[in-house]
């Protein structure tokens, strides 16, 4: 591929396209204005390639941090699920200060000892006080599902699901940093590659411009052939400035995805790698809905149904649970204790159907995730044969305009030569090198797009067929 050198003013315009450019990156939003999170890192000293930037975009991305630490809390969340089916032990201490006499049957403290020495009903109380001990444990024999909280009781279950889930949602995340680090260097480096041939293409214009204007003051073109060419060469300025932005608003782009600041400098290989072959469709399609991490994800999600209907199924069954408890009273002269143990056992009785119809609507929603399996396999089959028509469509024009180039470099040739035999104009030569410009600039976008093309198609298949790292 051709290799060109960025224009030396490049990343200095002061257009406002630029401005505008520039101020929606490093304005984020939420953040005051001129405040920008980034962090120092080394940065290789060559020239970075698209995998250098994705590797570096990985490491930096907010998006896969974020989920880092959502995996993080769904295994809390699963540890604190287990620890509620276990044996829950509390303690409590408190200290009771009183005064005063009987007021009737039941006196002020009638349980502090066991000898009738303490408080009773008998007896007036100027200022007394005790402490109490206590002590109780609470372990749930059968609830939610949970025998003596040994098997896979759904309330576990249902956090590793939700695990699962963010699992295979870093999975997809990994690979849309990819795409969007791939995308932004791409077009970055295609603007930056197209920078030199347009300002060519500005120069030839404005040479043919020039003559034009001769041969109309000799009398040989008419006032609106110098018209025509005016308005080709003011095209030609404006597409000149536009691409320019172009490269500027990538750059700038790409620097945030990198998490660096938009006042950094980074150097960019201006060589494109080369398009990958085309896939064998089958194996493709076998893999994908076998490994798609889309398809892993519903199932996570069809799994976080299920236990959702199982623990409120659970729910319409009795509870056992054993407790205990112990007390020990003491007003510093003497003490008392009190030990409680026993099984409970709590039966649903009437509650107007409200869990009968709350697990109804978790059936429903299950089996609504199991239908939803399906659409996602047909939504993932769609995207593939997409991104191959694509493919094919670009390719198709690549080898066109490959035929149309090579045919206008040979009439360019010859308009040249025929220029220096003195039989072709000056005019002649600058418009069939003027037409080669303009068909190598439009091979070279869809050569970039054919990239884009095949990036699209690892995104499509979610990393299970890999182009790029």
């Amino acid at each position: 591929m051709t290799k060109f050198n960025p224009h030396r003013n490049l990343f200095l315009g002061s257009s406002l396209i630029g401005l505008v450019a520039i101020l929606l990156l490093i304005l984020a939003p939420g953040s005051p204005a001129g405040e920008v999170g980034t962090r120092n890192l080394t940065l290789p000293r060559h020239p970075l390639t698209l995998r250098d930037c994705i590797a570096i975009a990985l490491g930096e991305s907010p998006k896969l941090e974020a989920n880092s630490f959502d995996l993080l809390a769904a295994g809390w969340d699963i540890r604190a699920a287990q620890a509620l089916l276990w044996p829950n032990v509390t303690g409590s201490v408190g200290g009771e200060a009183f005064s005063g006499e009987s007021t009737g049957k039941f006196g002020i403290v009638n349980t502090t000892s066991p000898s009738g020495g303490g408080v009773n009903a008998s007896r007036n109380v100027d200022l007394a006080g005790i402490a109490l001990f206590g002590g109780k444990l609470l372990y749930p024999i059968f609830k939610d599902g949970s025998i003596f909280g040994f098997n896979d009781a759904p309330a576990v279950e249902l956090k590793r699901a939700q695990q699962d889930a963010l699992e295979w949602t870093r999975h997809l995340t990994r690979e849309d940093v990819i795409f969007r680090v791939t995308e932004v260097f791409i077009d970055t480096v295609a603007a930056l590659n197209r920078v030199e041939p347009i300002d060519h293409r500005v120069a030839l214009l404005e040479r043919s411009v020039d003559i034009h204007k001769e041969e109309q003051q000799k009398g040989l073109l008419l006032p609106v052939d110098v018209q025509v060419v005016t308005k080709q060469l003011d095209g030609a300025r404006s597409l000149s400035t536009i691409i320019h932005q172009q490269a500027d608003a990538g750059y700038l782009g790409l620097l945030r995805l990198l998490g660096l600041k938009s006042s950094g400098h980074i150097r960019l290989s201006h060589t494109l790698p080369d398009p990958p072959s085309a896939p064998d469709a089958a194996q493709l399609f076998h893999t994908m809905l076998a490994r798609h991490p889309s398809l892993r994800l519903q199932l996570a999600n069809v799994n976080k149904a299920k236990q959702d209907y199982r623990l409120e199924n659970y729910r319409l069954y009795p509870s056992v649970a054993l407790h205990g408890s112990g007390l020990y009273v003491t007003d510093f002269n003497s003490d008392a204790h009190d030990l409680v143990g026993g099984v409970t056992v709590s039966i649903p009785i009437w509650d107007f159907g409200a869990q009968l119809n709350t697990v109804r609507a978790r059936r429903d929603t299950y089996a609504a995730e199991q239908a939803r399996l399906g659409a996602v396999g047909n939504d993932l089959a769609s995207d593939l044969v997409k991104a191959y028509r694509d493919i094919y469509e670009t390719s198709e024009s690549i080898l066109r305009l490959e035929g149309e180039a090579g045919k206008l470099e040979r009439d360019m040739r010859v308009a040249q030569s025929q220029q220096q035999q003195g039989i072709a104009t000056p005019l002649t030569a600058i418009d069939a090198e003027l037409a080669l410009v303009s068909k190598q600039e439009e091979l070279e976008i869809h050569r970039a797009r054919l990239l884009l093309r095949y990036a699209e198609l690892q995104k499509a298949m979610g990393g299970t067929w890999k182009w790029i790292p």
